[in-house]
């Protein structure tokens, strides 16, 4: 008794010196006992109502109390209380274990623990812990009850009791932990989920403390980054990135850290273990604990390095194509189909127009173009969805100017007609050189067909291109009868075919050169041989080929000694 007893008073007395409250830590140096026995000592002193304890946040402060009957103690606590002599009837109960039990006190009080309505209690590692304590031993424990078929949980505490007559007792406090452990349940459950979670996604977690190292990294590491989880644990996200990338993440770090936010989002480039930049699309969230402290950052981050590539490829694509588009010479403008207005033109519409992209962009057509085009450009934009191919327009301009516009519907990603593409080719040389070639044409065709000789164009391959009107008389043909048919299968006599076929290969190979005249016979469209005397002259292109041969002929009389001298169509 005396060992419990000295400590006790020890205790009271330091309480007693110290009436604003002294913490576990604090008496424990007051006394010389360390804080586990002070912490036993305080809760038998707490039963016999003989100290008070409040609570700050996580510490408890213990108060010198005025002696009052345990009993009336007791009923403050929430926890079931049982004091029992040493004979192990039930001396004390509090409200909460009546009410636990459904019992008045005065059906439990003198009773044994092992036939009253608390009988329930009565278990053998109970027996064997109240047997402790009545021998000065101090136990605990973690129980399961079922209580209509429902699973209930206590921390049971025996304390060794001293009675004020020095006999020896037991003080069992029944602490109702049964939402505690569904709750640790709960969160073993909701950690199983979380790691299978973060395990198999295909982002990598990690979560970051104020100092900025890892306190946790998932699995993923391993394929994202090539090294474990525990390579990288206590390291930062700095240790893993070029020094250009590092120095600007660590300060956005100090930034989040003095002032959390409720979400980030970052853009990192890590390395690879193989040295491989990793491109990381990062978004944070801050982490709280239990009492509301800011402790780090949790961070998804998702492996962009493909997207970031093709993004890089796209961008250098459209620069690319920017570039051409703006520096051609055709016209380029694209039209806004919802809003009726130009959104783009290039720098030949511009240059063209007088006006600046600027001021044609949110405009329309009978704004900035002249009529001729802006009536091209305006009209029936909607009536091109469904087409693939361009819509297409020569337009006249009244300046003499001859344009060659074009629509090409543009369809967004649903299929609905979005933009309209507009090109623009000024093409007034082009006309004019045209015109001029068709007048050339047409002259050049009109002394043909005046000439009182047949002339022929025999191409590189042996076919006709052209035989005017005089040689269509004299051969029996109609106009155009001839074109693309083969000279020498058509209008030599067979047995001259061989051999002038083959004098006139020689001549398209450049070998020999045309006699400036020779007569040989022809074959009318009526099989009738004719004689005629030839002039002869190749046509050759810019690199020296020759691609056809220039024929005239002026029929002559027969002469039957000639015949076989023919060297030449």
């Amino acid at each position: 008794m005396g060992s419990t007893t000295d400590p006790l008073s020890l205790l009271l007395a330091a309480l007693k010196e110290q009436p604003r409250g002294m913490s576990v830590s604090d008496l424990a140096a007051a006394v010389g006992i360390n804080r586990n026995t002070v912490s036993r000592y305080l809760d038998v002193l707490l039963v016999a109502g003989q100290v008070e304890m409040k609570t700050y946040g996580k510490a408890k402060v213990f108060y010198p109390s005025q002696r009052v009957p345990i009993a009336a103690m007791l009923n403050f606590s929430s926890d079931l209380v049982l004091v029992l002599d040493r004979d192990r009837r039930i001396v004390q109960a509090n409200d909460a274990i009546c009410a636990f039990a459904g019992r008045e006190r005065d059906d439990v009080i003198g009773k044994s623990i092992e036939t009253s309505p608390l009988a329930a209690f009565d278990h053998p590692l109970i027996r064997s812990r109240i047997t402790d304590a009545l021998n000065g031993r101090e136990a605990a424990e973690e129980l399961r009850f079922l209580r209509h078929s429902d699973e209930l949980f206590f921390r049971v505490k025996f304390l060794p009791t001293v009675f004020n007559d020095g006999t020896p007792g037991v003080t069992i406090i029944l602490e109702n932990i049964t939402e505690a452990r569904r709750a640790e349940e709960a969160l073993r459950e909701s950690e199983s989920l979380f790691r299978s979670l973060v395990e198999n996604i295909s982002d990598l977690i990690l979560n970051v403390e104020g100092d900025s190292t890892f306190s946790y990294v998932s699995p993923k590491s391993m394929e994202i980054l090539g090294y474990t989880p525990e390579e990288m644990l206590q390291k930062t996200p700095f240790d893993f990135m070029p020094p250009a990338d590092a120095g600007k993440v660590r300060e956005q770090f100090d930034a989040l850290f003095a002032d959390p936010r409720p979400r980030v989002l970052f853009e990192w480039t890590m390395l690879h273990r193989d040295g491989s930049p990793v491109i990381l699309e990062v978004s944070g969230t801050p982490i709280y604990d239990m009492i509301g402290d800011f402790t780090g950052y949790r961070m998804v981050c998702r492996d962009v390095t493909d997207r970031a590539r093709a993004l890089k490829r796209v961008a250098q694509w459209k620069s690319f194509l920017y570039s051409v588009v703006n520096n051609i010479p055709s016209m380029v403008f694209v039209r806004e189909i919802e809003r009726d207005m130009f959104v783009f033109a290039n720098k030949a519409a511009e240059i063209f127009l007088g006006v600046t992209r600027e001021e044609m962009a949110g405009k329309r057509a009978d704004e900035i173009f002249p009529q001729e085009m802006a009536t091209f450009f305006a009209d029936g934009d909607r009536g091109i969805a469904g087409r693939s191919a361009p819509v297409e327009a020569r337009v006249s301009l009244s300046g003499g100017r001859t344009l060659m516009l074009k629509k090409i519907p543009i369809y967004n990603s649903r299929g609905v007609l979005k933009y309209v593409l507009g090109i623009a080719e000024d093409i007034t040389d082009r006309v004019s050189a045209e015109n001029r070639l068709v007048a050339e044409r047409d002259r050049a065709k009109g002394y043909l067909e005046a000439a009182g000789v047949m002339i022929a164009v025999i191409g590189a391959n042996g076919t006709i291109d052209l035989v005017n009107r005089k040689g269509n008389e004299i051969l029996g043909y109609a106009e155009g009868e001839l074109t693309g048919k083969n000279w020498f299968m058509t209008v030599v006599p067979e047995r001259l075919r061989e051999r002038l076929q083959r004098n006139f290969q020689r001549l398209v190979a450049g070998g020999v050169e045309p006699p400036h005249s020779e007569k040989s016979p022809v074959v009318t469209r009526d099989g009738r041989e004719r004689q005629v005397l030839w002039h002869n002259a190749l046509l050759r292109d810019t690199d020296g080929r020759v691609v056809a041969m220039v024929s005239s002929g002026e029929e002559i009389a027969e002469d039957p000694d000639d015949q076989e001298h023919a060297s030449c169509a």
